[in-house]
């Protein structure tokens, strides 16, 4: 399964992005992506939005979180 397009993510309010079925969880988020988030929800998805249905473990290793972020920061501007 594909997720979302992250073009254009930080800063877009969690479960908004067009064309794609949110779960109600990430729909019901209430938050925007910054790094800080998604640092968080990189590292152990199920905890910043219980009840998600991404089945993605998370990224344990804080250098690598780093990375992608840094990675998705000039990619999807």
């Amino acid at each position: 399964m594909v997720g979302p397009g992250l073009h254009g993510l930080f800063g877009r309010v969690a479960g908004t992005g067009p064309g794609f079925a949110y779960s109600p969880a990430m729909r019901h988020a209430g938050f925007a992506w910054t790094e800080e988030v998604l640092d968080r929800f990189l590292a152990d998805p199920r905890t910043v939005v219980p009840g998600n249905r991404m089945a993605f473990p998370g990224v344990r290793r804080a250098e690598d979180r780093a990375a992608l972020i840094d990675f998705l920061k000039r990619a999807t501007k």
